[in-house]
């Protein structure tokens, strides 16, 4: 009688997490839209004209960089010299 517990027990317990985990399938699917592919959606447009503004604005203020890296060379040394000053105008030269 025991061992027709020891099997018994053990496949009730299994049935019955199957019979709740397939009833928690068929209400997560009921929740889930779904929707007609071949159906037409309705949209609204409008149109866009252009209208020029005389407006000017000025804005005042300080340009704060977003991200930062360290730059580290692969062989040490020392800086002897820098030829700029920090805000100082720099044009950008071709190194190709």
């Amino acid at each position: 009688m025991k061992k027709i517990l020891y099997i018994i027990i053990p496949l009730a317990f299994i049935v019955l997490v199957v019979v709740r985990l397939k009833s928690n399938k068929e209400i997560a699917q009921s929740r889930i839209y779904t929707y007609d592919k071949e159906q037409a959606i309705k949209v609204g447009v409008d149109t866009i004209e252009y209208q020029p503004s005389m407006e000017e604005n000025f804005f005042t203020g300080i340009f704060v960089a977003d991200k930062e890296t360290k730059v580290s060379a692969d062989i040490q040394g020392s800086v002897i010299q820098v030829y700029v000053d920090e805000g100082s105008y720099v044009k950008g030269t071709d190194f190709n």
